[in-house]
């Protein structure tokens, strides 16, 4: 009566043998397998699953979880057998019977069509995944109110990934990426829309945001006029193929087009999920929200400003600089800002370098901005006293800096002063003295110089390059580290072996031979180096818009080289400068080399040249000391 099922409970036992099963899991099996029989020889039954399934209900609660799913299991894998149906080693293949064969009717034949869509394209197990992760994902919507297919949401998919449980992050990722496929189906159905998908992803769902979840005040924040929106999400999402091209043509780093693609991803996303179309205005909002949740949030601004870059133009301009703070000068108060304004445009008429500029306005910024704090609503009462508190409570790093500022702001008091607006004598009350002092010149010692040229000899490397040809025109020709990142192109003649310069600090000109390891450096990175470029500059950024370096990229540059950061490039001219009166060099010709216009600051350089001023030394044998250990 029960030949049948003694055989399938071999074919169990045996699968549990030949897969090496602990002891405790097959004697747990065996006490299964002996209860289920009794249960039917009790009750006069031929076995069936259905009534295997009634038995385990019945003694479910006395069972701990553990000894629960192992029944479970076993009376799985025994139905398996007894339909001569391979026994799969997985727990999964139980847990996806269930929960398909519990699905609603309309759940099961979307996933049978989807499944029968992918059988052409992959393997069996893999169509197995599937049909588990589809089952799992239907089962928790239908429980959560979906009826239909077209009532899957983006909320419905956020809950999901939430709150489903797995053994690992890899399984859940792997699951996840089933479902992604199966939503797919539904969007190329016409049935969810197209975010829906791209929404199922840990990083993005980290970063979504939905407005009605947020506090009123946030709220607010993405309350825009919707006469700007331009067009629908849809709409933007299909345009994100045409600018992902530009951005390859501009050639952005792999990295970069990434953050961009993501950035545009997750903006579209936002806008279905909350109803929204595109503008200029919520992309921004949008974009700075973003800090909330993400170091790249400026990454994902710019994004937002290329995309709109495309709109208006067609095209992608990456060298546009964009400002997003607003201008502290357009919050002075009215009774200086007219005054200020007028001494900026003044100073800007004469011609001052942007930098000197620069420093103009933020002097008179934190002097203007001192007056309204203190109550001070006009020039009448702006007295020597105030001046004076200003300056003894203006914070500064050094002595030289406070002086710095302090002339900046005489000045404009002194244009305040044409302008009848205050007496002439109230910039007397800014001091700027500063104590007389002679600085010891330090230059680079021989170890220093060695490890440059032993960094020289190694480097193969793009950066590498780089650093090697901008630390040899400081050492070897003496250029300033503004010079160097101003060279072009065009300055170096290769066959005249000379490098021309119009220095940026002295606006003189200047023509120096070039040393052969300078020459050779700068053809290395210019024909292994430097990406392709139509910039004029021979030192470019290596990522677009791949335009001239600041400055300060010298400093990194001599850094790297040395592995230390203890001087300033500035060194590398000193050291040129010590090392050319070392060798005897006329003072009137290293005052050429470093572009001064007479040899009087190539005199601190003496002090570098250890040997001739030893010779300077006043002996002491003509002086007569007595007392001590002199006597």
């Amino acid at each position: 009566m029960y030949q049948d099922y003694d055989k399938a409970v071999e074919k169990v036992m045996e699968y549990l043998e030949r897969n090496h099963y602990t002891s405790s899991i097959v004697r747990t099996y065996q006490r299964c397998f002996r209860l289920i029989k009794e249960f039917f020889k009790k009750n006069h039954d031929y076995y069936s699953h259905e009534l295997a399934m009634e038995w385990l209900a019945s003694v479910t609660p006395g069972l701990c979880k553990s000894t629960f799913k192992t029944y479970r299991l076993a009376l799985s894998r025994i139905n398996a057998a007894y339909k001569n149906q391979e026994i799969v080693n997985t727990k999964a293949v139980y847990q996806s019977q269930q929960n398909y064969q519990n699905l609603d009717p309309w759940c099961r034949h979307l996933l049978d069509e989807f499944l029968e869509k992918m059988s052409s394209s992959y393997v069996v197990s893999f169509l197995q995944t599937l049909k588990i992760a589809g089952a799992r994902f239907l089962t928790y919507t239908t429980r959560h109110g979906v009826s239909r297919p077209e009532d899957i949401s983006h909320h419905i998919v956020a809950n999901y990934y939430y709150d489903d449980r797995h053994d690992s992050y890899k399984s859940k990722d792997v699951y996840n990426g089933c479902i992604r496929m199966f939503l797919r189906y539904l969007v190329a159905l016409g049935i969810i829309r197209s975010s829906i998908p791209l929404m199922l992803d840990k990083f993005t769902l980290a970063r979504m945001v939905f407005i009605e979840e947020l506090p009123k005040t946030e709220q607010e924040n993405f309350h825009q006029d919707y006469s700007q929106i331009l067009f629908s999400a849809e709409e933007f999402y299909t345009r994100l193929g045409e600018v992902s091209f530009l951005v390859v043509q501009q050639k952005y780093s792999l990295t970069m087009r990434r953050t961009f693609h993501n950035a545009w991803k997750e903006l579209f996303i936002f806008l279905e999920a909350n109803e929204l179309g595109y503008s200029k205005e919520i992309a921004l909002t949008w974009a700075s929200y973003m800090k909330n949740y993400t170091l790249q949030w400026k990454t994902f601004r710019r994004a937002m400003k290329l995309f709109e870059q495309y709109l208006k133009t067609g095209s992608l301009q990456p060298k546009t600089v964009y400002t997003y703070q607003s201008d502290p000068a357009d919050d002075l108060p009215k009774w200086c800002k007219t005054d200020y304004d007028l001494f900026m445009l003044h100073k800007k008429k004469e011609g001052v370098a942007v930098s000197t500029l620069s420093m103009y306005r933020s002097s008179c910024l934190r002097f203007l901005f001192y007056l309204e704090r203190t109550g001070i609503a006009s020039w009448d009462i702006v007295t020597p006293e105030v001046i004076k508190e200003f300056h003894y409570t203006d914070p500064h790093n050094t002595p030289e800096g406070k002086n710095a500022y302090a002339a900046k702001i005489r000045a404009f008091l002194d244009y305040l002063s044409e302008a009848e607006q205050v007496p002439f004598t109230l910039q007397l009350a800014l001091s700027n003295e500063c104590a007389p002092q002679v600085t010891i010149i330090k230059t680079l010692d021989d170890d220093e110089l060695s490890v440059i040229y032993q960094y020289k000899e190694v480097s193969h490397k793009v950066m590498q390059l780089r650093n090697t040809a901008m630390v040899l025109l400081g050492l070897r020709m003496g250029f300033r580290a503004s010079d160097i990142t101003k060279l072009k192109l065009s300055d170096i003649s290769w066959l005249q072996q000379t490098i021309s310069v119009q220095q940026q600090k002295t606006d003189r000109f200047l023509k120096l031979p070039m040393p052969t390891e300078v020459g050779n450096s700068l053809y290395r990175y210019i024909t292994m180096g430097r990406p392709e470029t139509s910039c004029e500059y021979v030192f470019v950024a290596h990522r677009v818009p791949y335009d001239r370096l600041h400055r300060g990229v010298c400093l990194k540059a001599l850094n790297h080289v040395l592995n230390k950061n203890s001087h300033g490039f500035h060194i590398t001219r000193r050291t040129f400068a010590s090392r050319m009166l070392q060798k005897d060099t006329n003072p009137e010709m290293i005052a050429e080399a470093l572009g001064h216009s007479d040899d009087t600051t190539v005199m601190k350089y003496l002090s570098t040249n250890g040997e001739k001023m030893r010779q300077c030394a006043i002996p002491l044998a003509e002086i007569t000391v007595k007392g001590g250990l002199l006597t």
